[in-house]
């Protein structure tokens, strides 16, 4: 066995993730990011309603959008990758 393949055994640092199987990872995947995107929506919200200057939340959810969007698919590749 390649040391690869010993490192990619014991990655799961917890063991009841590695329970559930692939299938039952992405369940657990698709909730973490449904709870991602309730956070942002609920922050987006408060930055056009309680925020001082419109420009300014646009802005705001530019960035955030931008950012979050490239970490999400780099999350995506990077577990798709692990499961494989």
């Amino acid at each position: 066995m390649t040391q690869a393949n010993e490192l990619g055994s014991e990655f799961f640092l917890f063991p009841i993730l590695s329970s559930f199987g692939t299938d039952g990872l992405w369940y657990v995947f698709l909730g973490v990011v449904l709870v991602f995107l309730f956070y942002s929506i609920f922050l987006i919200y408060h930055w056009f309603r309680y925020g001082m200057n419109i420009l300014t939340s646009i802005l705001a959810t530019i960035i955030y959008s931008v950012v979050s969007g490239v970490i999400l698919v780099t999350m995506i590749i990077s577990f798709a990758s692990l499961l494989s």
